[in-house]
């Protein structure tokens, strides 16, 4: 009890003295568990936000697509087999281009009556049902064209007014609403719904189909009922197509095709960058560590306790990261899944694969980024860390003979490079994770450039439009948190090296050459993070879409962008750090 009482009031203590090591770490954690777990969390919220729209609107479980002209015997011999629990009445409908606000967009047109249907009640989410002379459009296909209740559309050269907008899970969301193309190859689409008097006066001469919805005594098994009525020598003259709920769900799903992988992916990026910063949160408090390690350590404390004190402060915040990230993540999942706005919104609880995920990344966030410094703070002698020796230098002799003739910026970088290369590695692996994400959206931006310009209303834009969005903001996260560490990692080793820098100042070594020196030591563990990161980032985008390759100048502007951003971010400390006198640097440090 003794010792968790300590750990708690040095917790405190630390975090009201240094708040902003605290909450820089916190938000590093959460944003790379909330973002995994919007991409491990989607299949769910599509699927619950399916479920109870299909509740909500009476979802057909199996649809019969017919080209017949008359579908009566088709609904006799339906009604008559065995299996279906309750038919709705034959659906006219027809496939056409309509027009509003100048945009053109496929759609299929279905006739309805205002009496509720006994399966597939659309469920009207502004305005009202149809009635004669008006249109109501499907929710998300009216977001896409931008047209809400009281505006216009024109269908085969007829206008009517927009009085209402609904949602259906008979078809899929838009853009795979139009199941009225009949044979062959279908378009992408909407789904308007006008009464069916006004249907069949706007289809006109217009190929048409019969759309009918049922229920089946045994949903769960609609591929089995569809195989034993409708074989394919049982299919008559007519040419007739079928659909399950479980197809729509399908389809939903694809709307998360691109955005799944780009959260997933991120989420371990992020993870990366915030092993990064936990990294240059410890190297910087590395001197308070080994003091607190050292008095613990002469009061009689072993190294399991000072191991579980100088660890409980990141655990702690990595469980609180963890709960903000999973909370985050599913709460933020239903709208994120359902860009056509098709679907009711439902927040489902995580289930346990994502929890142990998010967990999993979280703990291993702060075991990477802190186990080390602190089993080595716990290995050195107690004399040893009282005399807070943060880091103990390892010399190169044959290192310091190679570099002996360089210009001394170059000199200087190289040997604090090479005294930390464990700190090397981590800015050359957390650089390789920001160029992976910023190759992946300078692809996807080539990739949307291949689209001819007269094609600028594609019904696709609704997932280009989200998985742009979503990328953008990891590729933001990552950037901010890069450029963070690479401050934090900066002055970190300008603090440590105060004592070599500053008797490299007295020789004749100047500002700007200590600050090139800094500069040198962030700058050289940046170019293969960035040489690794663009072909990495060109092969997940290939493997999640098309082989797509950014110009070459695009890439070399990119490479050559971050690395000037790395040098100018590194020079602020390094500047701040050389305005301090040489003497009284020295001074304190053999007093």
């Amino acid at each position: 009890m003794g010792h968790l009482l300590l750990m708690w009031r040095l917790i405190l203590h630390d975090i009201r003295h240094r708040p902003g090591e605290a909450l820089m770490f916190l938000l590093a954690v959460t944003v790379a568990t909330a973002s995994l777990t919007l991409g491990l969390a989607t299949d769910n919220a599509v699927d619950a936000g399916y479920l109870k729209t299909r509740a909500a609107t009476a979802g057909p479980d199996i649809t019969a697509i017919t080209t017949a002209t008359d579908p009566s015997g088709l609904v006799e011999r339906l009604a008559d087999t065995p299996g279906v629990a309750a038919q709705a009445d034959p659906v006219y409908a027809f496939d056409t281009t309509i027009r509003a606000y100048g945009q053109s967009a496929h759609t299929s047109i279905e006739g309805r009556d205002n009496s509720p249907s006994a399966v597939d009640q659309p469920l009207v989410t502004s305005g009202t049902w149809v009635h004669p002379g008006g249109a109501v459009i499907e929710r998300g296909f009216a977001q896409a064209l931008g047209v809400r209740v009281g505006n216009h559309v024109t269908i085969t050269g007829r206008t009517y007014p927009v009085i209402g907008t609904a949602i259906s899970a008979a078809t899929p969301v838009y853009p795979w609403s139009d199941w009225a193309q009949g044979p062959g190859p279908s378009d992408k689409g909407g789904r308007i719904w006008l009464t069916t008097a006004d249907a069949r006066a706007a289809a006109g001469d217009a190929p048409c189909v019969y759309l009918i919805h049922l229920k089946l005594t045994d949903p769960t098994a609609p591929f089995r009922w569809r195989d034993n009525v409708f074989p394919p020598d049982r299919r008559g003259d007519s040419w007739v197509n079928t659909h399950t709920w479980q197809d729509v769900s399908r389809m939903d799903r694809n709307m998360i095709k691109h955005t799944q992988p780009a959260l997933v992916i991120g989420g371990w990026l992020l993870a990366v960058a915030a092993i990064v910063t936990l990294a240059a949160l410890v190297t910087a408090r590395a001197t308070r560590d080994n003091r607190r390690a050292g008095l613990l350590k002469a009061v009689g404390a072993d190294p399991g306790t000072v191991t579980a004190v100088l660890l409980a402060q990141y655990l702690l915040l990595t469980v609180l990261a963890t709960a903000l990230g999973l909370t985050a993540g599913t709460l933020a999942a239903p709208r994120l899944v359902d860009p056509s706005a098709g679907l009711l919104d439902t927040v489902s609880p995580p289930d346990s694969g994502t929890v142990f995920a998010a967990v999993f990344l979280a703990v291993l966030v702060a075991l990477t980024g802190a186990l080390g410094p602190t089993a080595r703070t716990v290995r050195t002698s107690t004399v040893h860390t009282l005399a807070d020796p943060a880091h103990m230098l390892t010399h190169h002799p044959h290192l310091n003979a190679m570099t002996a003739y360089l210009p001394t910026s170059l000199l200087l970088g190289i040997r604090l490079l090479a005294r930390r290369p464990g700190r090397a590695v981590l800015a050359s692996a957390g650089m390789a994770a920001t160029t992976v994400i910023v190759t992946v959206m300078l692809t996807f931006h080539a990739d949307l450039e291949t689209v001819h310009a007269a094609d600028r209303f594609d019904p696709g834009d609704v997932r280009n439009d989200q998985t742009g969005q979503v990328l953008l903001a990891v590729t933001v996260a990552l950037v901010a948190l890069s450029t963070l560490n690479t401050v934090l990692l900066g002055w970190s080793t300008a603090v440590q090296a105060r004592r070599a820098l500053s008797i490299a100042r007295t020789l004749g070594a100047t500002p700007g050459q200590v600050v090139a020196a800094l500069c040198v030591a962030q700058l050289l563990p940046a170019v293969p993070g960035v040489a690794a990161g663009m072909p990495v980032g060109l092969g997940l985008y290939w493997l999640f879409g098309p082989q797509v390759t950014p110009p070459g100048p695009w890439l070399l502007t990119t490479a050559l962008a971050i690395l000037l951003a790395v040098a100018m971010v590194t020079a602020l400390p390094a500047w701040a750090h050389t305005r301090k006198p040489a003497g009284p640097v020295l001074n304190a440090e053999t007093a």
